[in-house]
Order: C-alpha cells, then structure tokens, then sequence
C-alpha cells in the first residue's frame, strides 16, 4: 500500500497544531530517535479535553499498554497520527454512556439492542473496554496476555443483549493512517491459529492471506471472539455470537477496498450482515444534536473530519 493518505493526514495534523495548539502545548517531541513537527512533546495534549484523567487512569488501572515511544514513560503517545489516539478521542468519552453506546452500535450494524453490558473485563464496569483481550493463552495458544500488547487485542469491544434474545460481541477495530508492506508473521507464531478455526467459524478456513495484516490482525480477532463464545467456562463470558466492526476513514479507500477485496470473500456470510466497514464520522453520527457531545463532535470535525 502507499503512504498517500498518511502523509496528507499528517499534513492536517501539523495544520490542526498550528491554528489550535501552536503556543499552548509544544510539538518537536521525539519519533524515531528524532525531533519532529508531527509529534507533541507531552502526549496528554494529544488527547480530547474532556477524556486526558479518566483516559490516564484507566489505563493504569487496567495495566493497558500504551502504543508508541512514550509507552515506557506508561503515557500516551505524542504523534498526531497515532491510531490509538484517534480511536480514543472518538470513543472514551462515551463509555459510561449506555445510551450513547447503544445509539452508536445500533446505528452501525442495524441490530435492535435491548442494553448495553458493562464490560466483562475492566473494573469500573464501563460500556466499551478498550484493549480487549480475553484468556489469551489458554484460547488462542499466545504467549502473552497484555492488553494492548504483544498479544492478539481489539481496539474497543461491547457487548450487548438484542432484542432477539441473543447476547453479541461488538469487537471493533479501529485503523487512521496505517499501511502495510505484505510482511508475514512469524512461522511460530502462525502455527496456533489454523487449528483454532471451528466448524462453527465465520471463517470459511485457513488461507495464506491470513498470514500477514491487516488479514491476519482480522482473523486472530474473529478466532478469539469464536473461542469466547465457544467455551464461556474458559472465558467467563456468555456470548451467542458476535459481530465485527472495522472503523477506516473513508478517505483511506486503498485500506477499505484491500478488507473487502480479500479478507471479506474469506468470510462465509459474504453479506457481511455480522461485518461493516464504516467511517468514524458515521459511526458517531447519532449523536449529532445531543448536547452532552456538542463539544466533543465540533473538536473531532475541526480535528479529524472537516
């Protein structure tokens, strides 16, 4: 994939510092051993007003990994482009909101939601865990089980009861910028996955698109809320099934056009009535006229949309 959409988000980005930021926060902090324009020194400032305490504090108690070159420093990263920043400055703020969740899951997939559930993982019981991950080890062979890191983890994830009486896994990854360059996983770290697909999978079987992202990113997701549902005495979690959301801009075609090309034909519902692609804006676009999220939409289209 070419780097196009990247650079010229970060073009915006710098634009974005310039006309908000320049003179109240500083920019030239570090990304790759190097100062640079892109990147803000302190990367609280990176964060939506409303969401930088609560943001910090759930992630320490969570122990949630931070991405980026501040992760050591357990704070998040100062890039303008990093695609945890974004997913988070769209979505933290909602999180105690069960009807703003509801509203915004029920827009995306079309399901009829009697309620949200409080997350199954994190401890103060919000309505989107970030960072899911789920018995790792024993569900998916993984070596690790570190939220955010190392192992295989959603964006953000909910989970429902719908009015049919069916309790759902909203897993939902979240892509900005990101580009990639073909690169296959490791041979070992490969091998778990193939055996894990069930009969029951949405997966129609292994294929070798599998083996390197965003293709193998999806399926490790799509495995682990599988082996979730299929074995709720390991996971603690009663689930019936699950449907997968994939938030790319919908300026990034070169990203969403490669999901549907290959990875969606893989699928066995080619209808993707249990999978959707959708743009950020979409996806939070119910809540336009609710004056608890005036604030949070006006700095989301000044940053990222307009």
């Amino acid at each position: 994939m070419n780097r196009k959409f990247y650079y010229q988000q970060r073009e915006k980005q710098v634009s974005y510092y310039n006309d908000n930021l320049k003179g109240k926060v500083m920019n030239q902090g570090t990304f790759k051993g190097k100062p640079r324009e892109f990147v803000l020194q302190y990367g609280l400032d990176n964060l939506y007003k409303d969401i930088k305490g609560e943001c910090l504090k759930y992630f320490d108690e969570e122990h949630i990994s931070w991405w980026g070159e501040n992760k050591k420093k357990h704070l998040p990263s100062g890039h303008l482009v990093s695609s945890q920043i974004h997913c988070l400055n769209h979505l933290f703020a909602l999180r105690k909101n069960e009807a703003a969740v509801k509203t915004i899951i029920e827009n995306a997939t079309g399901l009829q939601i009697e309620r949200v559930l409080p997350s199954p993982i994190d401890k103060d019981g919000g309505y989107i865990t970030f960072e899911f991950i789920c018995k790792n080890k024993t569900l998916l062979g993984e070596d690790h089980e570190t939220r955010g890191a190392n192992c295989t983890s959603v964006d953000a994830t909910v989970f429902v009861d719908t009015k049919d009486n069916e309790q759902l896994a909203v897993p939902i990854e979240w892509k900005y910028t990101e580009t990639y360059q073909g690169k296959e996983a490791k041979k070992e770290s490969l091998c778990r996955y193939p055996e894990r697909i069930l009969s029951t999978s949405h997966l129609k079987g292994w294929t070798d698109l599998y083996k390197a992202d965003p293709y193998y990113e999806l399926m490790r997701q799509s495995l682990l809320m599988e082996q979730i549902i299929a074995k709720p005495e390991i996971s603690n979690i009663e689930a019936n099934d699950y449907f997968h959301i994939v938030v790319i801009p919908q300026a990034h075609s070169e990203l969403r056009n490669a999901i549907n090309d290959k990875f969606v034909p893989t699928i066995k519902d080619e209808k993707k009535s249990k999978f959707i692609i959708i743009d950020p804006q979409d996806l939070l676009s119910p809540l336009k006229g609710n004056d608890d999220y005036k604030e949070l939409l006006e700095y989301l289209q000044t940053r990222y949309w307009k």
